[in-house]
Parts: C-alpha cells; sequence; structure tokens
C-alpha cells in the first residue's frame, strides 16, 4: 500500500540480530533482509546490531551486501506494472511524466540513472515510487530534500548552491551527470534520462509543483566510453518447463493480502506441508504424538548421526504413533554424503589460530581419524579428509571451517598432498570440524560406502519414502542414486536432491530432469556462496523447481532461535513466510 501510495517505507527489527555476537548472519536473517527489498522497502534498519553489537560496520557492510544483491533478483517490469495498474487515474501531468521517465527504465536495461530536478522532493519521490532499476540523481537546492533523499528508494542528492532556472538548467544537468559518473551511479557513456522543467520562483510545494510548472522528459548521454553489462532480473520465463530452461528466473511478488486477512483469526487449510527432523527431543512417543498433531508431514532421519538400530527405534515408534492417529505421515533418510572434516589434534586439544600466521593443511583422506595435528613454535599443520585437495583448490581459493568461522586463504600448493595457506581471523579450531570449498568442484562420490549401505540396508529396508541426498551436483549422481535405491527394492523411494553448493546450482536444471524433488539445504549453501547471495539462489532454485514440475523443500535455521526460545524472533517469522511466498 505504501508503494502504491508513493510514500516511503522502513522495515525494522531483529533483522540481522545474531549478528550482535556472529560475524555471520543466519539464513533466515539472510532471506529476511532479502525479503523487505522483494516487498518495496525503501530502506532496511538495523537496531542492536550497531548500537551494541560485537560487528557493528559488518553488520552495516552485510545488510548493504544483501539489499545490493536482492536488486538484481527484482522483476522490474511486474514492480512497475503492478504499481501503475493499482494507482488511481487519472493522475496528473507530472507523474505521468515520472512515470514516463521509470517506465524507459525498464524498457531500456542499458539506462544509467535518472536525473530528476526536484526542489520540494516531490517529483523525486514519484520517481521512487515506480521503483526504476536505474539510480535516482535529485538536483536539488534544498538542504532537507538532500537529507530526506536517504530515506527513499534509489534517491542521491546532487545538491546545487542557489535554485535552478531556465538559464542554469542545462549547467546542472550535465553536472549531475557528471556527479553520478564520478560516484559510480551510472556507467560512463550510458544513456541517462532527465526530468527537467524548472521553476523561476524559490521552493515549490506540491501544488505549486502541480500547477505551475510543466516537466519535460528527454534522453541524454553521460560522459565517457559504454561498455554494455550484463543485465540480470527483469526477464520472464516460459512457464512450460523445456530441457533447455532459461537462464533467468523470476519470483511473484504477494499482493493478494487484506486487513481482514491481517486480523482475522481464521486461517485456510495450510497446503505447505512441514517436514520435521527426530532429535532426543522428540523420539518418545508422546512428543510424536504432539508433532503430528502440530503439523508434521514428514519425519526427517538424520544419518549423519545415530546407527542403524537407534533410528530403527525411532522410525517404529513414529510410525507406531502415525498408525494410532491415523495419519500419512512419511519418512524420509538424510545421507550423511561426502563430507569434509579436519583430522585429529595432538592430545584432542583444539589449537588456536592467529590471523595473518602460516599454515600446513595436508590432505590426509580417509586417515584423517588417525592423523595428529599440532601447533608449535615451528609450524602450525593441520590434517583434512578430503584426499584431492591440493588437485581441487589453486591459490587464492579458502577453505572454510567450523560453519565459516575460521577461515584459511590458500597460498601455494606445495605438492599433491600439502598446502601452504594464511589464516584469516584470530579463532580455535578443534577436531572433526566441517569444512566448505566455496568455488571449488569437490571431487567426491555424491554416497559414501556409509550411505549406500545405509540407504540399502535401512532406507530400502524399512520401505522409507523418501532419500534426501547430500550435496548433489550433477544428474548422473542422481541417476547413481536411483541405481543404487532401484538393486535393493526401493524403486517407490523418492529421491530429494540437496543443492548445497556453486556446482549443484550449475548443473541444477540437469538434476532437475532426473529428481523427483529438491531441498534448499542453506546451511552449506551459505558456506559455498556468499551469504549476500543466498537469498538469490533461493528464489532461483524454487522457482525452477516449481516450472519443472518438481517438489521443493527449504531447510536450514528457519526456526532456530526456538531451540531456546518459545517464540521466533521476526526475521524467522518473515523467512518461513517469505519460502511459501
Amino acid at each position: 500500500k505504501c508503494n502504491i501510495a508513493g510514500k516511503y517505507v522502513i522495515c525494522a527489527t531483529q533483522m540481522l540480530e545474531s549478528m550482535c555476537e556472529n560475524p555471520l548472519p543466519t539464513r533466515a536473517e539472510m532471506t529476511d533482509v532479502a525479503n523487505a527489498v522483494f516487498d518495496g522497502a525503501d530502506a532496511t534498519m538495523l537496531s542492536g546490531e550497531t548500537a551494541n553489537g560485537a560487528f557493528p560496520a559488518k553488520a552495516v557492510a552485510t545488510m548493504a551486501a544483501i539489499a545490493r544483491n536482492a536488486e538484481e533478483g527484482v522483476n522490474h517490469c511486474q514492480v512497475y506494472n503492478f504499481i501503475r495498474d493499482f494507482t488511481p487515474m487519472p493522475v496528473g501531468t507530472i507523474e505521468a511524466v515520472v512515470a514516463c521517465a521509470s517506465k524507459t527504465a525498464v524498457d531500456i536495461p542499458d539506462l544509467g540513472c535518472i536525473v530528476v530536478f526536484s526542489e520540494s522532493g516531490y517529483r523525486a519521490n514519484l520517481c521512487s515510487k515506480y521503483r526504476p532499476r536505474c539510480p535516482i540523481v535529485v538536483i536539488t537546492h534544498n538542504a532537507s530534500v538532500v537529507k530526506h533523499c536517504n530515506s527513499v528508494f534509489g534517491q542521491y542528492a546532487y545538491h546545487i548552491p542557489e535554485p535552478a532556472t531556465w538559464a542554469t538548467e542545462t549547467q546542472y544537468r550535465q553536472g549531475a551527470v557528471e556527479f553520478a559518473v564520478a560516484q559510480g551511479l551510472c556507467q560512463p557513456g550510458a544513456m541517462v534520462a532527465v526530468i527537467g522543467g524548472v521553476p523561476q520562483d524559490v521552493v515549490m510545494t506540491k501544488k505549486a509543483a502541480s500547477s505551475h510548472v510543466i516537466p519535460s522528459f528527454g534522453i541524454t548521454t553521460a560522459p565517457g566510453v559504454f561498455r554494455k553489462m550484463a543485465r540480470t532480473g527483469s526477464t520472464l520465463i516460459n512457464p512450460a518447463y523445456a530441457e533447455e530452461s532459461a537462464v533467468k528466473t523470476i519470483s511473484l511478488r504477494s499482493t493478494a493480502i487484506s486487513l481482514d486477512e491481517v486480523f482475522s483469526p481464521a486461517a485456510p487449510v495450510r497446503k505447505t506441508k512441514i517436514v520435521c527432523t527426530m532429535g532426543p527431543k522428540c523420539w518418545d512417543e508422546e512428543t510424536i504424538g504432539e508433532l503430528i498433531d502440530a503439523g508434521m508431514s514428514v519425519a526427517r532421519f538424520n544419518f549423519s548421526h545415530g546407527d542403524h538400530e537407534a533410528h530403527q527405534g525411532v522410525l517404529d515408534r513414529v510410525r507406531a504413533v502415525a498408525k494410532e492417529k491415523n495419519s500419512h505421515l512419511a519418512c524420509l533418510l538424510d545421507t550423511k554424503g561426502p563430507e569434509i572434516r579436519t583430522a585429529m589434534l595432538r592430545d584432542h586439544e583444539p589449537i588456536y589460530l592467529e590471523k595473518n600466521q602460516p599454515i600446513t593443511v595436508e590432505a590426509v583422506g580417509d586417515a584423517y581419524t588417525e592423523f595428529q595435528g599440532y601447533k608449535t613454535d615451528e609450524e602450525t599443520r593441520i590434517g583434512l579428509s578430503y584426499a584431492k585437495l591440493c588437485q581441487s583448490v589453486k591459490p587464492g581459493n579458502k577453505l572454510l571451517f567450523a560453519d565459516g568461522s575460521v577461515v584459511i586463504k590458500v597460498i601455494e600448493i606445495l605438492d599433491d598432498r600439502h598446502l601452504k595457506g594464511v589464516v584469516m581471523n584470530d579463532k580455535k579450531l578443534g577436531e572433526r570440524k566441517n569444512c566448505n570449498l566455496p568455488g571449488v568442484k569437490v571431487d567426491i562420490p555424491v554416497l559414501t560406502a556409509k550411505d549406500i549401505n545405509d540407504v540399502q540396508n535401512f532406507c530400502c529396508k524399512n520401505e522409507m519414502d523418501f532419500i534426501a541426498a547430500s550435496f548433489v551436483q550433477t544428474g548422473e549422481d542422481v541417476q547413481l542414486i536411483r541405481k543404487v535405491l532401484d538393486e535393493a527394492g526401493g524403486q517407490n523411494v523418492q529421491i530429494i536432491s540437496k543443492i548445497e553448493n556453486e556446482e549443484g546450482m550449475r548443473n541444477f536444471d540437469d538434476i532437475l530432469k532426473y529428481t523427483d524433488g529438491v531441498m534448499v539445504a542453506r546451511g552449506d549453501l551459505g558456506m559455498e556462496i556468499p551469504s549476500e547471495k543466498v537469498a538469490l539462489a533461493q528464489k532461483m532454485l524454487i522457482t525452477k523447481a516449481n516450472v519443472a514440475g518438481r517438489f521443493a523443500i527449504c531447510a536450514t535455521q528457519m526456526l532456530e532461535s526456538m531451540c531456546d526460545n518459545p517464540l521466533p524472533t521476526r526475521a524467522e517469522m518473515l523467512d518461513v513466510a517469505n519460502a511459501v511466498f
């Protein structure tokens, strides 16, 4: 409603709350900030994150990066048409001209910026109302308008020493374009839309702007040599899925929400299903029954932990309670998958790593349970379970340990087993800590020997309904899983491909050909790609799965704060809703 009315709106509270104590946001927070941008917020607000947090500057940089990337995922054509269609007609002369300029930003993807003369801020705000993809440079003498630009979508002020007149309009327009290029708001040589027409008097009121000054609209060119850049967003895809699906996808903006729906206690029948992970807190029959009554659709058994005997006991109880409640509850086996972990350490004590210290990483493979890393006055050495580490990474790559809390940058590959790196931050590192290799194609089979045993001798034997396969990277991975299932009589077991790294995303169209469903596994995905890209990845993967007719599950840190608290954070509430939207 604010977007349609042309009023700026700020989204606030608990957006990156975990960054009060941690250098990285949760997956829910990543998508919450992006969702605010997708919803049309003009600004997002940090509270305790900057006032009392341990990483105030990092929190600001993280929010800025997420917002910047989310803006690239907006379908600007759809947003423009939506706002235009719901704006009461007829509009005034100024809004008609301004809307034309904003539409030009949709029609000309390489438009560098929109320059608008606005002494009252009225024209500039109308321009922001239509959410153009490019920045809006506001030429104004009014100091208040300069400050107010900081709250409105897309606006950057160009402060001039005196109100513009017909005689100085060209001079200030050229100065604003040069300012835009110098500030990186407009690409050199790009086309620029200009909303001109200035009064002879001083500061305009809204009424004066509407009745005395007829605006003009034109196109000019920024100084410099234009270099065409790849653009994202605003590209529609064919609703019919083909083998060679579109390179770009869109997500739909939710708009059909009324006041009654916000305040009414009644709710429609839920159609989105809920997957619940079984663990010590919910192994007893009473709690299993409560989960079913609360809405559990699928019981997930995480085979990264526990043995067959323990899982069998839980599965038997789950099925007994489901039968008693006449529930068609489904069961899912989640494979441990090809994990990479740190080796043992001397005396099993964590070692303290210091920023900028050199370190040797040894690819010890399956011997990681016997190898012992150490830190002495002479050197620091740790082992890693990935045998092909030195063949996969190159100088400049980063190794992320313990959910990204420790970062080591690769400096030199010494041989086929050893590499030299430098530690990027101060932190303790322990044994068996997980490792991610962002941007690196990991050469590990999708199913380990343990996974095959779990699939054939537990999943198939117990006639479970789904297998969620970790780190699926290609369509061939899915075909291999299907073969392993079929060999053990698991023809009715459906495959859920967990997309957890860059390689899986690159081959997603091929994976969709063979898989039954997909899981956007934001835990490892948030380590493999930058935090600010997770929301875009989630939107793209789910939209493609929808178009292909494959079911999609969104997972990891959705209501994590409820591990300790009875209520979720605001970011988590919106994250769950955003997954549905």
